[in-house]
């Protein structure tokens, strides 16, 4: 393969029930950022990606921009940015790096919490008709405290999976990461958009060496609220409580009276297709 130092290429719009109310699900609008990148990287395993999100993406057709930083034998830095009718809508920062090689340190930390097999957990609705992009997971959550309930604790605890989107492993975990409901919910007692600012995913081992199946566990807690923005973790394992990757990101808590732009659901939109 060429040694790549940049490349541009065009994508279709997104189809609108990809949306997460007013605007395209950032955890997938990384997810195309990151493939892209790993192309230019020499299909590196990814480590990070910090996206960052900067105007509403909808139905216009959209260019994706991406230059390799720093690349050596073993890592490579690259920066993104997702075009947007025009605009700069969307960036993102990623590392890859090659496996390195065994040297008898390892560290298996933190535990998956312990929790209901995924049978013995109860479905969750994400509010598919506010959330177009509930259609495309399944979730059952895992603990006491359930969104929208006016719960004690800012803190959501469930299984989780995506039905119908053929995504790389490190794809899938930043997507899933980025689609539970907001940990706030789990104080709330009604729906307020919550939209990510900007997202920082740290991924494990296990992407490369095993990827990910059908259902994951998820925890995503608040850390602290206020002022109209919530700063929120989150962590991702596999049944056998595997850590896949961890999240922490901005958000910003909207105005529920704001009168937002919804999706057109039975507009003809192409199909997804985030490959580079």
């Amino acid at each position: 393969m060429p040694d790549l130092t940049s490349s541009e290429v065009d994508l279709p719009a997104l189809d609108p029930t990809w949306w997460s109310w007013h605007s395209a699900h950032g955890g997938l609008l990384a997810a195309m950022m990151m493939r892209h990148a790993r192309h230019l990287a020499g299909g590196m395993t990814p480590r990070s990606v910090h996206a960052s999100f900067l105007a509403p993406v909808r139905t216009a057709p959209l260019r994706l921009s991406t230059e390799v930083q720093q690349r050596n034998l073993s890592s490579a830095v690259t920066r993104s940015t997702l075009y947007h009718d025009g605009h700069p809508a969307a960036s993102a920062i990623s590392l890859f790096a090659e496996g390195g090689a065994e040297n008898g340190l390892l560290y298996r930390r933190p535990r998956m919490p312990e929790v209901p097999d995924v049978a013995d957990c109860p479905e969750f609705d994400l509010l598919p008709d506010l959330i177009p992009v509930a259609r495309h997971l399944s979730i059952r959550m895992a603990s006491t405290t359930r969104p929208l309930a006016g719960g004690e604790e800012a803190q959501l605890t469930g299984w989780i999976r995506l039905k119908n989107l053929d995504l790389q492993p490190a794809e899938a975990v930043f997507v899933l990461l980025d689609s539970m409901p907001p940990a706030l919910y789990g104080v709330l007692d009604r729906p307020v958009p919550v939209p990510s600012a900007e997202i920082s995913v740290r991924f494990t081992d296990q992407v490369a060496e095993g990827g990910l199946d059908d259902w994951a566990l998820i925890q995503v807690r608040t850390e602290q609220a206020g002022f109209g923005w919530t700063l929120e973790s989150g962590s991702l394992w596999t049944p056998d409580g595997t850590l896949l990757g961890v999240s922490l990101q901005t958000r910003r808590i909207m105005d529920p009276a704001v009168d937002l732009p919804g999706p057109d659901l039975h507009s003809a939109v192409p199909e997804l297709s985030p490959s580079a």
